[in-house]
């Protein structure tokens, strides 16, 4: 029996399951992907990274109106690709060690509500079920295109 049940291991799941551990409650999160959600993943961290080599470039290509010459400025666009993995699993690497930090589970299966009874909330994740006595739901959010 957890103290608390939080399905979503991006921001909002991950930093409540972090203060539930840091406030000696017990704790278990549920990722159906990757822990640190899609900001982490795939929106925001990769794309900075991204275009901080970008900026980079930039810089060096333009080098010469600040008095700093480069020659022949070029992308390896396969080691800013490698570069962006590498911040990726840095972060996600230091969100598990938080987790583990802090006495906090990780599941990495899609976690399903299945029933509150007497209190008590159960959840089914890689078809073993969970029991708590709250729940938190911090699923996050996909892109959707709209239809226009």
């Amino acid at each position: 029996m957890y103290d608390v049940l939080i399905i979503g291991g991006g921001p909002g799941g991950y930093l409540a399951a972090q203060r539930a551990g840091e406030n000696g409650l017990s704790a278990v999160l549920f990722e159906k992907r990757n822990l640190g959600g899609v900001c982490l993943n795939e929106g925001c961290v990769p794309s900075k990274a991204l275009l901080n080599s970008a900026k980079i470039y930039e810089h060096a290509a333009d080098g010469s109106a600040y008095g700093v010459t480069t020659e022949n400025a070029q992308i390896d666009q396969k080691a800013v690709i490698k570069r962006k993995n590498k911040v990726v699993k840095m972060l996600v690497n230091g969100v598990a060690m938080t987790m583990k930090r802090n006495k906090v589970e990780v599941v990495e299966a899609k976690a399903t509500i299945k029933n509150r009874l007497d209190g008590i909330i159960t959840v089914e994740a890689d078809g073993k079920e969970y029991q708590g006595k709250n729940l938190i739901i911090a699923s996050g959010s996909d892109v959707v295109k709209p239809p226009i």
